[in-house]
């Protein structure tokens, strides 16, 4: 673990000197601040894994792996009376794909507005916004491709301009480590005209890679972008880790800032929170994720403490697994404190609603006294494996065997 902490150091170390500078003021750079205070925290290295609502920003194409149905809200005060606001949400449709919507604005207000004798006539505002929709699907269980179409309005003063656009992402997934993300932003370039001339977002080639270490507990991440036009080519480097199983820890660098971030699972709600540093100075950032049940796989076990040799003598599972293509195989995992599975369940085809656990291993033995944990993976048509999240349940023998002794407490 020391090794490669050691190696992650100097993959920043290194990374850092590569950085160029920022391009501030360039068309369409509203739409490269990022989306979602997670993405921030990681430095916006997101290409490669684009796994929740933010996709729409970073590769759409990520949007095919997402379940649940989800929703981002973001409003975040920047600097200078600025105010950046993103909102998105997905739609995974059974047999289909997931299609998305999204809304990105960026406000800043409070210039004043003089005439020729530079006598003041009252104040104004700079709007830049973005109306995104979104389609991806995967085709294999290791290949999917997304697309936006996006409508661009700018307002300056009284002048106010409109455009479209359109970009494209790949998603490829060899195993169950890597993820690959490739995504072509303003393939089709929105052109905006305020005055005489008009301005074409710059096309931006996106490639990005996620590394998925320890059951997904440490997601190194590593992106390069380059603009087809002058810009230099820019390096991001993020790292997420999962020290406990409801907190997420994020760093991450870019070339304009450092970031840092932090996550919380309140299930069905995620909460994000990102601080960066730069030449403006310190930027806080927070966002929520809500996910509505949709495609997902969930365990409940009730009660969640029994006593094979007392009055609770087995728990009853309760299985909630809809995905988004028909499932081809599943397995449900009793493991121990060690991580050993003690009691194996499978079968093929969709699973049933319920199964009950006795307290007993394969062998028909009871189990030790403990906690253990249930987890369900399931495998779909396409060859897609998803994983649902531990759900713990209790085994105590010390329970008393007459009913009325004692009240247990869950």
């Amino acid at each position: 673990m020391r090794k490669f902490g050691l190696i992650i150091i100097l993959a920043f170390a290194l990374g850092a000197g590569l950085f160029a500078a920022g391009d501030y003021g360039a068309p369409g750079e509203f739409l490269s601040w990022g989306a979602g205070a997670r993405s921030m925290g990681l430095g916006r290295a997101f290409t490669g894994l684009s796994d929740d609502p933010s996709a729409v920003v970073y590769n759409p194409a990520g949007l095919a792996q997402q379940n649940p149905l989800q929703i981002t809200l973001e409003h975040v005060v920047l600097f200078y009376d600025t105010m950046y606001d993103f909102a998105a949400v997905t739609y995974p449709v059974s047999g289909i794909g997931t299609f998305a919507a999204s809304y990105i604005r960026l406000g800043s207000t409070g210039y004043d507005s003089r005439n020729s004798q530079w006598a003041t006539l009252g104040t104004f505002g700079i709007t830049d916004q973005a109306f995104l929709l979104s389609y991806a699907r995967d085709f294999t269980n290791w290949f999917a491709a997304g697309f936006n179409v996006k409508l661009i309005s700018e307002s300056v003063f009284d002048k106010n301009a409109f455009g479209y656009g359109a970009d494209i992402g790949a998603m490829f997934t060899p195993n169950q480590i890597i993820n690959i993300g490739l995504s072509l932003i303003n393939i089709i370039p929105p052109s905006l005209r305020l005055d005489q001339t008009a301005e074409a977002f710059p096309i931006t080639l996106k490639f990005g890679m996620a590394f998925k270490f320890f059951g997904d507990r440490v997601i190194p991440l590593f992106d390069i972008e380059k603009s087809f036009s002058n810009k230099d080519m820019k390096f991001r480097l993020g790292l997420e880790a999962y020290p406990i199983q409801d907190l997420a820890l994020r760093v991450g660098l870019d070339e304009t800032e450092l970031t840092f971030g932090a996550g919380y699972f309140i299930k069905p709600v995620r909460i994000d929170y990102s601080i960066s540093s730069q030449v403006l100075g310190l930027t806080h950032r927070a966002s929520i994720t809500m996910a509505f049940g949709g495609f997902d796989i969930n365990l409940k076990a009730d009660p969640s403490i029994f006593s094979p040799v007392g009055i609770r003598k087995n728990t009853t599972i309760s299985i909630y697994a809809v995905t988004k293509y028909q499932i081809s195989e599943w397995e449900l995992n009793v493991m121990n404190e060690d991580g050993d599975a003690v009691r194996t369940y499978s079968g093929d085809d969709n699973p049933p609603a319920t199964i009950i656990w006795n307290g007993k291993d394969d062998r028909g033995l009871p189990v030790a006294d403990g906690e253990y944990k249930l987890v369900m993976k399931v495998k779909d048509k396409n060859g897609r494996n998803i994983e649902s999240g531990k759900e713990s349940v209790k085994v105590s023998s010390s329970i008393p065997l007459q009913p009325g002794a004692v009240k247990l407490e869950e």
